[in-house]
């Protein structure tokens, strides 16, 4: 074990903003190892890290010995209550980290449009933020936290009161933050510029073209039920096959199982209700934090 190479950086949100594209970026460069399967869920999992440490190594960093950056791709480690100090008392001081930040509404309603496509969500999206804390209470009490996940739509929104977690155990300049409405949407190969600083490689510019897991809605429920829900098929496989290889198998068949659709976007009043309601004073403590404006609204 004392070949393999623990992660030292950390992309932990937020969900929703442009992660996978970033993750399809770097793990096509030589100097970057990142799982095959995106996302370890490890420190937030309970069941996961249970497993332990040197499970987690084994299974999604055994390759890792020749890079200079080993990334664990996991946004919703920034919601998690648990991860940051998991994170700090199994990595230590030294592991750093990227978060990008999108408007708190987009991100909510594209949340929604994700819950929807793979058949959990049968709310409209004003009536599902409505019911989400009454919801989470339940998933809190049922300690079901993959369902605690699919509906926290405003919830993994609050950005200051999760950074603030993580400042317990580290710094903000361990942290590179980036607003994806002002950078990512606007000038991608700037912020990939920034990342490549951060991470101290060169990030080539061709690579700045990709743009991954565009929302989508299932061609067959029948299929997406079978990889979804437990059923015999999934009971079969999990004997079979390890964790991580289900895990790349089915996010593949839920790629095939995907297509385009139409959605009616939030007009502007509504956005801004739902900014002024749900997040106007986090925002605003976020800011004095970073000391930088979101521009949001």
């Amino acid at each position: 074990m004392e070949t393999v190479k623990k992660p030292n950086y950390i992309l932990l949100g937020a969900a929703k903003s442009a992660t996978t594209t970033i993750y399809d970026v770097l793990r096509q460069n030589s100097n970057v190892f990142t799982p095959q399967f995106k996302e370890p869920h490890f420190f937030n999992i309970n069941d996961n890290y249970e497993k332990g440490f040197s499970w987690y190594l084994k299974t999604y960093y055994k390759n890792s010995i020749d890079s200079k950056v080993v990334f664990d791709f996991t946004p919703t480690y920034l919601y998690s209550k648990k991860s940051a100090e998991r994170i700090f008392n199994n990595l230590g001081r030294d592991v750093k980290f990227i978060i990008i930040l999108r408007d708190p509404v987009d991100r909510a309603f594209s949340h929604y449009l994700h819950s929807k496509r793979d058949g959990h969500e049968k709310e409209d999206f004003e009536s599902a933020i409505k019911l989400e804390q009454k919801r989470l209470a339940e998933y809190m009490l049922d300690n079901d936290f993959v369902s605690e996940l699919r509906f926290s739509y405003i919830s993994q929104g609050l950005y200051y009161k999760m950074i603030k977690s993580y400042l317990k155990f580290y710094e903000l300049n361990d942290f590179l933050i980036i607003n994806f409405d002002k950078e990512i949407c606007n000038n991608m190969q700037e912020t990939l510029d920034r990342i490549s600083k951060f991470l101290d490689i060169e990030i080539k510019n061709e690579l700045s073209k990709i743009h991954s897991n565009k929302s989508g809605v299932s061609k067959s429920q029948i299929i997406n039920k079978l990889i979804l829900n437990e059923n015999i098929f999934r009971k079969f496989f999990k004997k079979i096959l390890p964790y991580n290889f289900r895990q790349i198998i089915k996010n593949k068949i839920r790629n095939f199982n995907k297509q385009d659709f139409n959605y009616t976007p939030l007009n502007l009043k509504l956005k801004k209700k739902i900014f002024d309601v749900y997040f106007k004073e986090d925002v605003f403590q976020l800011e004095k934090l970073l000391n930088k404006k979101m521009d949001w609204y």
